[in-house]
């Protein structure tokens, strides 16, 4: 399906940057060498890694240019482009949330908020030749929840900022998640991360499923990032993690 491997899409889109997909600050900001200060440091190493995600799915090409490298045996084809967006918006959603400011990374900050919402618009386009996977297989399950992490983790900067029409596919889009039965282990929390954005969304949403994952992590969780073993559906017990 691609021609190119994660390090080539990693470079070429990054050549490119997000100057492909918005005017102004990005590219200039993208050329500029990083100084030798910590936080430019960071913010150039999540930038190389925003890009060819952002970049690609808000141009509709993701599923075209992005490899997918995978174990012999296994076929992650259909999930793992969700698993890309959910879980880059689930850890610069932080960044992206930061108050507005004129300095380059402030320009750069909210140009990319702007990249990300077109990429979550295109990410839930029925038409969109990138419309995503959430019910296919389990794993969109865990992945919709890191983009659902994303959204309450930057309400101003994404949840608040969508369009209409966006956030009615968003909403629809979390809620067929649903159809995805999660593990008696953490997985009960990927669910109830999907109904607390939904809730977030102003959607309608399901408290059983939150209340539920929260008790039986209060029962599993020990302290200092150790679980008790649960009981499975066999009768044996598994380690919740």
């Amino acid at each position: 399906m691609q021609n190119v491997d994660r390090r080539e899409f990693l470079k070429t889109a990054g050549a490119a940057s997000a100057a492909s997909a918005l005017p102004g600050t990005v590219g200039a900001a993208q050329r500029a060498a990083p100084s030798s200060g910590d936080r430019e440091i960071w913010v150039s190493l999540m930038r190389k890694l925003a890009d060819p995600v952002l970049t690609n799915l808000a141009n509709g090409t993701l599923k075209a240019r992005m490899p997918v490298e995978q174990a012999s045996g296994t076929d992650r084809r259909s999930v793992t482009h969700l698993e890309a967006l959910g879980r880059l918006m689930a850890g610069i959603a932080p960044w992206l949330e930061l108050a507005a400011d004129t300095s380059a990374e402030g320009r750069a900050r909210a140009d990319y908020g702007e990249l990300a919402r077109r990429a979550i618009a295109r990410a839930v386009d029925p038409a969109s030749p990138d419309f995503l996977n959430f019910t296919r297989d389990r794993q969109p399950l865990v992945d919709a929840a890191f983009l659902a992490q994303g959204l309450l983790r930057a309400p101003h900067a994404l949840r608040d900022q969508l369009d209409a029409v966006t956030k009615g596919r968003l909403i629809t889009a979390l809620e067929s998640t649903r159809a995805i039965v999660p593990g008696f282990n953490n997985w009960l929390l990927f669910s109830a991360t999907v109904e607390a954005a939904l809730k977030s969304l102003g959607a309608s949403w399901d408290r059983l499923r939150v209340d539920y994952a929260l008790r039986e992590h209060e029962q599993w969780y020990k302290g200092d990032g150790a679980y008790t073993t649960v009981p499975n559906s066999t009768g044996t017990t598994t380690t919740a993690s």
